[in-house]
Protein backbone atom coordinates (compact mmCIF):
# COMPACT_ATOMS: atom_id res chain seq x y z
CA UNK A 1 0.00 0.00 0.00
CA UNK A 2 2.68 2.36 1.07
CA UNK A 3 4.74 1.71 -2.25
CA UNK A 4 1.59 2.42 -4.25
CA UNK A 5 1.13 5.68 -2.55
CA UNK A 6 4.98 6.43 -2.94
CA UNK A 7 4.58 5.70 -6.60
CA UNK A 8 1.38 7.12 -7.20
CA UNK A 9 3.00 10.66 -5.55
CA UNK A 10 6.04 10.20 -7.59
CA UNK A 11 4.07 10.28 -11.19
CA UNK A 12 1.67 13.04 -10.16
CA UNK A 13 4.97 15.21 -9.13
CA UNK A 14 6.29 14.08 -12.35
CA UNK A 15 3.65 15.54 -14.22
CA UNK A 16 3.22 18.55 -12.09
CA UNK A 17 7.03 19.09 -13.02
CA UNK A 18 6.58 18.30 -16.64
CA UNK A 19 3.33 21.02 -17.12
CA UNK A 20 5.33 23.73 -15.52
CA UNK A 21 8.49 22.84 -17.26
CA UNK A 22 7.06 24.14 -20.70
CA UNK A 23 5.40 27.57 -20.42
CA UNK A 24 4.73 28.02 -24.49
CA UNK A 25 1.76 26.72 -25.91
CA UNK A 26 1.19 27.00 -29.24
CA UNK A 27 -2.29 26.64 -31.16
CA UNK A 28 -4.26 28.06 -33.80
CA UNK A 29 -7.61 28.45 -35.14
CA UNK A 30 -7.96 28.25 -39.29
CA UNK A 31 -6.41 31.22 -40.05
CA UNK A 32 -3.65 32.19 -37.44
CA UNK A 33 -0.83 30.74 -35.55
CA UNK A 34 -0.71 32.05 -32.00
CA UNK A 35 1.62 31.47 -28.66
CA UNK A 36 0.52 31.74 -25.12
CA UNK A 37 3.03 32.49 -22.29
CA UNK A 38 1.87 30.44 -19.19
CA UNK A 39 4.50 32.57 -17.40
CA UNK A 40 3.42 35.59 -18.25
CA UNK A 41 -0.18 35.51 -19.75
CA UNK A 42 0.91 36.92 -22.87
CA UNK A 43 -0.03 36.12 -26.30
CA UNK A 44 1.68 36.28 -29.70
CA UNK A 45 0.28 35.91 -33.17
CA UNK A 46 2.31 34.87 -35.94
CA UNK A 47 2.76 37.55 -38.66
CA UNK A 48 3.14 35.87 -42.19
CA UNK A 49 5.86 37.81 -44.07
CA UNK A 50 4.87 35.90 -47.72
CA UNK A 51 7.77 33.61 -47.99
CA UNK A 52 8.88 30.24 -46.06
CA UNK A 53 7.50 29.35 -42.36
CA UNK A 54 10.64 30.11 -40.99
CA UNK A 55 10.69 33.91 -42.04
CA UNK A 56 7.54 34.42 -40.01
CA UNK A 57 7.91 36.27 -36.82
CA UNK A 58 5.30 36.50 -33.83
CA UNK A 59 4.14 39.53 -32.36
CA UNK A 60 2.85 40.22 -29.16
CA UNK A 61 -0.96 40.80 -29.21
CA UNK A 62 -1.85 44.64 -28.61
CA UNK A 63 1.31 45.41 -30.92
CA UNK A 64 1.02 47.25 -34.22
CA UNK A 65 2.88 45.94 -36.89
CA UNK A 66 5.16 48.69 -38.13
CA UNK A 67 5.13 46.96 -41.00
CA UNK A 68 1.29 47.34 -42.23
CA UNK A 69 0.22 50.31 -39.92
CA UNK A 70 -0.44 53.92 -40.93
CA UNK A 71 1.92 56.86 -40.19
CA UNK A 72 0.64 58.18 -36.63
CA UNK A 73 -0.58 61.84 -36.35
CA UNK A 74 1.32 64.37 -34.62
CA UNK A 75 -0.96 64.30 -31.31
CA UNK A 76 -0.21 60.40 -31.45
CA UNK A 77 3.45 61.24 -31.52
CA UNK A 78 3.56 63.70 -28.89
CA UNK A 79 1.58 61.61 -26.45
CA UNK A 80 3.99 58.73 -27.02
CA UNK A 81 7.04 60.87 -26.93
CA UNK A 82 5.32 62.28 -23.60
CA UNK A 83 4.75 58.59 -22.57
CA UNK A 84 7.96 57.46 -22.93
CA UNK A 85 9.43 60.26 -21.10
CA UNK A 86 6.89 59.32 -17.71
CA UNK A 87 8.53 55.66 -18.53
CA UNK A 88 11.82 56.11 -18.15
CA UNK A 89 11.56 58.47 -15.65
CA UNK A 90 9.53 56.05 -13.48
CA UNK A 91 12.43 53.34 -14.44
CA UNK A 92 15.08 55.89 -13.01
CA UNK A 93 13.47 55.78 -9.90
CA UNK A 94 12.65 52.28 -9.58
CA UNK A 95 16.47 51.57 -10.13
CA UNK A 96 17.25 54.37 -7.61
CA UNK A 97 15.23 52.57 -5.29
CA UNK A 98 16.29 49.45 -5.63
CA UNK A 99 20.31 50.93 -5.50
CA UNK A 100 18.78 52.36 -2.03
CA UNK A 101 17.04 49.45 -0.91
CA UNK A 102 20.39 47.04 -2.24
CA UNK A 103 22.54 49.17 0.32
CA UNK A 104 20.61 49.06 3.11
CA UNK A 105 20.33 45.03 2.71
CA UNK A 106 24.00 45.08 2.52
CA UNK A 107 24.37 47.28 5.77
CA UNK A 108 21.91 45.34 7.51
CA UNK A 109 24.18 41.96 6.51
CA UNK A 110 27.09 43.53 7.67
CA UNK A 111 25.99 44.31 10.84
CA UNK A 112 24.72 40.50 11.23
CA UNK A 113 27.61 39.09 10.57
CA UNK A 114 29.48 41.74 12.43
CA UNK A 115 27.62 40.94 15.51
CA UNK A 116 27.94 37.36 15.09
CA UNK A 117 31.48 37.34 14.12
CA UNK A 118 31.77 39.40 17.21
CA UNK A 119 29.77 37.35 19.62
CA UNK A 120 32.20 34.08 19.17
Amino acid sequence: MLKGFARLWIVLMLCYGILNAQPWVMFSDMDDTYLYDQASGQVYIRIKKGGKNYEDTFVKMGVQDSIHSKPASKAQKTAQRDSKATESKQENDAQKEQQELIKKAQELQRSIQGSILGGE
